[in-house]
């Protein structure tokens, strides 16, 4: 019984005396156990020991089901090498043994793996547990050698963390140092999004393609900009006939689209010769030729300026790895044994094409692992299907793999389970492109927890959302939405119900109240005779804000600045008080904000306004809230001022170098987040679109808005359909009731609304299976049996659900 090096499993009806040490021998030496017994294993855990090794994960403990079949045989598993596999189906079905995911754990096969892991089914744990069984396994394997590709940087960040602390895990309870060297591997191992492994990649590999090992990522939206207009320009001089018919619309709105159209391809990570191919149809307006002339023309224009730089955009990485596909295998560099993709259902052709070229040139191990159910980027180009094109390319490349399906949920009650099961099971008779079969089922896989209300529905109108959330109080709640526009739309609204909400919101930072406050001070010393800024900066925690709306309105006068001449005695001292001719300007700004502490002034206004608002309210929470705020105003304007250092510190940047900054950045910038505190606000509600939820789980879910319909069309509705080896785009454009489509449009916006209807439905999948213990929705009657338009023909309450 000695042998193992990874792990033993042993089954003991009884917990005999004569066990404990030899699991003590185990544990101590780095060997994981997996204790199951018809006794009471909590028993186990009155030794400190066994404790320490349970809290650490390596010792797992299940009582099973009583079964006579099995009295009096006790059995080992060193490995997971399983001589009797009845003994695996037994466990699994009578405890909280998971047989698949310690079968896929602990494969000795030297096959591939793609692994669809249901919600909750904890597939991050197994892929850990994978890395640190085939370390065990075989020490001479270099961690380093090992890729690992996660959707987002965060995930990227969560997955490094995890696995560092599964080492220090092993390393206190062995003390022994080779732990330790490990974790130092995992420093230097390739773990992060497909875009930063692709960077990694064409620096070390492309170099004799010419691409360069200094080769920096930036952002092309302004640029892009400057060159649609620039374009636009060009093609009403050379065909005045055709821009004729649009000289009406605003300049901005045809800009608009086209960047619309832009973005959409970029989506694809399709090269610049496919670009070359694109079919853009045509429309009774010609706007097709237009198109076509701008969109290839800037497209291109950008990849030369790119080439000049030694620059790309994240949407760049994936294409250009097609210039990469005809490198020998002995001329490769780079050294990888094991390639780890999580969240695969979010990939794209593009992508799948590099995963499967890495397995077939570097003969590395693949271990890919999803959900399509829980595909939800479409509209940044992930394609759902990515699954069955990988097992095709794999195929294709003669590469065995072999199939797991992980069901057993960790996070949800049974209740909540057997309600959304029920569930999920009608929605492929009225969602089309939506599936669901037995391996998609979730399986209760914890019997801790309370049971509970399970699916709720109810009509959520305000005085109901008011009672919900005040019988919550103090319960981890989420409140989720499908769009940033509804996460503001719906703090707004809880918080006229007096309660107090953090908005999760990415990439606005540039776009939050403190960088806002500070463009108005500086456009108060850039401007000082634009009426509209000197009033809001009056406004703002930088002003003294004494003058009224009511004094203004009185003081209307269409005869002269009236609002200037009002404001003249107010707001001197941000231009008088400081010398601006000998000092940088950005060392004066920041002698303001530490004279005025805009964070301070912004405090005391807020909870003046609470008290006024609500003076009912909770004095104490008031201002826990208001200090909270003004913690998160003081953290983001630092931040604003070492950003503003970084890109403006190497030369001396004037007033107007950082207006012109600050001025591209709110417009264009989505990828920097505003700051904010992680401590101190637990009394706060979490409103967040479903896409920042994918990955989390909370006690309770709300999801107050679901009779907005999937399928409303904007000014410009844009998708690209697969004809070979070339894409044809479909568009419809509407510019303030001026509206145009092209045949590609019309031949397939049928299909594309099969699409986005099965993407809202994985949609609301993720965000029923968010919960732990229940999920309130905005729904009352029954869920449709014919074509879904909104969320509530998908909704029934659990009540009739469960059987």
């Amino acid at each position: 019984m000695d042998n193992a090096k990874y792990s033993l499993l042993i089954f003991s009806p009884d917990l005999q005396l004569s066990l404990f040490q030899e699991i003590c021998q185990y544990v101590q030496s780095g060997r994981k156990v997996y204790m199951l017994t018809f006794d009471d294993p909590e028993l186990l855990l009155e030794n400190p020991i066994f404790q320490e090794a349970h809290q650490k994960e390596l010792l797992n403990i299940s009582m099973v089901r009583y079964s006579k079949e099995w009295e009096g045989r006790s059995l080992f598993i060193e490995d997971g090498r399983v001589d009797d596999p009845r003994l695996l189906d037994y466990l699994s079905q009578n405890s909280s043994f998971n047989k698949e995911q310690y079968l896929l754990e602990h494969d000795h096969m030297s096959s591939h793996y793609i692994v669809k892991a249901g919600a909750g089914t904890g597939k991050t744990t197994t892929m850990i547990n994978r890395i640190m069984f085939l370390k065990h396994i075989d020490p001479s394997f270099d961690l380093r050698t090992a890729v690992m590709i996660t959707f987002t940087n965060e995930a990227a960040a969560h997955m490094r963390s995890k696995l560092l602390q599964k080492l220090k895990n092993y390393y206190d309870m062995t003390k022994d140092r080779k732990y330790l060297e490990w974790m130092e591997q995992i420093d230097g191992m390739t773990i992060g999004t497909i875009h930063s492994f692709a960077r990694k990649f064409l620096v070390t590999e492309g170099q004799a393609l010419g691409f360069s090992r200094t080769m920096k990522i930036r952002s092309y939206k302004h640029e892009r900009r400057k060159t649609i207009e620039k374009y636009i320009d060009q093609f009403s001089r050379e065909q005045p006939d055709i821009y004729n018919r649009f000289r009406h619309i605003p300049h901005y709105q045809i800009i608009r689209s086209l960047n619309g159209i832009i973005e959409q391809i970029q989506n694809k990570s399709m090269s610049l010769e496919r670009v070359h191919t694109l079919d853009f149809g045509s429309d009774t307006h010609y706007f097709h030729v237009f198109v076509d002339y701008v969109v290839k023309r800037t497209i291109v224009e950008l990849d030369e300026q790119k080439q000049m730089e030694e620059t790309l955009e994240m949407s760049d990485l994936i294409s250009r790895l097609t210039l990469l596909s005809d490198l020998p295998s002995d001329s490769l560099r780079l050294d990888i044994r094991y390639l780890f993709v999580d969240e695969m259902q979010d990939t794209d052709e593009m992508q799948v094409e590099f995963i499967s070229w890495l397995v077939e040139k570097y003969g590395c191990q693949l271990f890919a692992v999803g959900d399509v159910k829980q595909s939800i980027y479409r509209f940044r180009g992930a394609d759902y299907t990515a699954f069955s094109q990988l097992q095709q390319r794999l195929e294709e490349i003669g590469a065995l793999y072999r199939l797991y399906a992980l069901q057993k949920n960790y996070r949800s009650t049974p209740t909540l389970l057997q309600q959304l099961n029920t569930l999920f099971r009608k929605w492929p008779h009225v969602v089309t492109k939506f599936s669901f079969d037995s391996t998609d089922e979730l399986l209760s896989g914890r019997e801790d927890l309370e049971e509970e209300e399970g699916l709720v529905a109810l009509e959520l109108d305000d005085v109901s959302l008011q009672y919900l959330l005040s019988r919550l109080k103090g319960k981890t709640i989420a409140v989720l939405v499908r769009s940033n526009r509804e996460v503001l739309e719906t703090v707004k609204r809880i918080e006229h119900l007096g309660f107090f909400c953090d908005a999760v919101i990415s990439g606005d930072f540039y776009r939050s109240l403190p960088v806002r406050e500070f463009y108005l001070l500086v456009r108060r010393l850039t401007h000082p005779k634009v009426a509209k800024d000197r009033y809001l900066f009056h406004q703002s925690s930088y002003g003294e804000n004494d003058l009224t709306i009511a004094r203004v309105l009185s003081s209307y006068s269409a005869e002269k600045q009236f609002i200037l001449e009002l404001l003249e005695p107010f707001d001197r001292s941000v231009y008088e008080n400081y010398n601006w001719h000998t000092e940088a300007a950005l060392d004066v700004l920041q002698k303001i904000i530490a004279d005025i502490r805009p964070h301070e002034v912004f405090r005391r206004r807020y909870y003046a306004y609470l008290r006024t608002k609500f003076p009912d309210g909770n004095v104490e929470m008031q201002k826990k809230e208001a200090i909270a705020k003004m913690k998160e105003y003081k953290l983001n304007i630092d931040k604003l001022m070492y950003l503003l250092k970084k890109e403006l510190g190497g030369f001396r940047a004037t007033l107007y170098d950082i207006e012109a900054f600050l001025a591209v950045k709110m417009a264009t910038d989505t990828t920097e987040n505003e700051e904010k505190l992680e401590e101190e606000v637990a009394h706060r509600i979490k409103v967040m679109t479903v896409h920042k939820a994918k990955g989390l789980e909370f006690e309770y879910v709300i999801l107050p808005l679901t009779k907005n319909h999937f399928t409303k069309q904007g000014t410009t509705d844009v998708f690209l359909t697969s004809h070979g080896s070339r894409w044809n785009v479909g568009y419809y454009v509407n510019w303030d009731g001026f509206e145009l489509q092209n045949n590609h449009y019309k031949e397939h916006i049928g299909e594309e609304k099969q699409e986005i209807v099965a993407e809202e439905a994985r949609l609301l999948y993720v965000a029923l299976t968010r919960a732990k213990r229940a999920v309130y929705v905005n729904s009352s009657s029954p869920m449709t049996q014919y074509t879904a338009q909104c969320w509530d023909d998908l909704l029934e309450s659990g009540g009739v659900l469960y059987v």
